[in-house]
């Protein structure tokens, strides 16, 4: 077998998923466009859950990274700012494995998905610091959201428009 097997069903497996979601992507299909047998596959891999922690293991990374540099900050607008820098970064390197993420209730369900929802929930409870307000929380929401859509504009060359989108997303948690 060749050493690249394992990031060629990586890759195959990343782009089935984002577009046809887990549920709708068999090993069958995971291995067919490379000449593989399901067996190659289980070779490299557990099965079909190992491949995906496989794939979204970058995202979940930088997800812990985020969060570990969080625990060292004060909620400052500087460390937001940072927060921000760090959380666009991560968006932006794979828009689309996050919409699946985002998307996909069998992803939400697995182990890393709990993980990657983890995160997610740690960044909020950080963002809103020890507020409960109703307010703050809606605050931190638009700021989010303002990234992730933000990059998720078709056409919108994200790495042009960056400073303004975390420079828009930090006005909405300051004002």
């Amino acid at each position: 077998m060749p050493a690249n097997t394992r990031g060629s069903i990586l890759r195959r497996a990343r782009d089935l998923f984002a577009r046809q979601g887990y549920r709708g992507t068999s090993i069958r299909q995971l291995t067919l466009g490379l000449g593989l047998t399901p067996a190659a596959l289980y070779y490299h891999f557990t099965g079909k859950e190992d491949v995906l922690a496989s794939v979204l293991a970058p995202m979940e990374r930088d997800g812990e990274t985020i969060i570990a540099r969080m625990a060292e900050l004060e909620r400052t607008p500087d460390a937001i700012r940072e927060v921000f820098d760090r959380y666009f970064d991560l968006l932006a390197r794979d828009i689309a494995i996050f919409q699946f993420v985002a998307n996909d209730l069998d992803v939400q369900r697995s182990a890393v998905g709990q993980r990657l929802r983890g995160q997610a929930r740690d960044l909020f409870a950080w963002l809103t610091g020890s507020s409960s307000d109703v307010t703050d929380r809606i605050r931190a929401a638009a700021a989010v959201g303002t990234i992730r859509l933000s990059i998720e504009q078709s056409g919108v060359d994200a790495d042009t428009h960056r400073d303004a989108i975390i420079g828009r997303a930090l006005q909405i948690m300051t004002d």
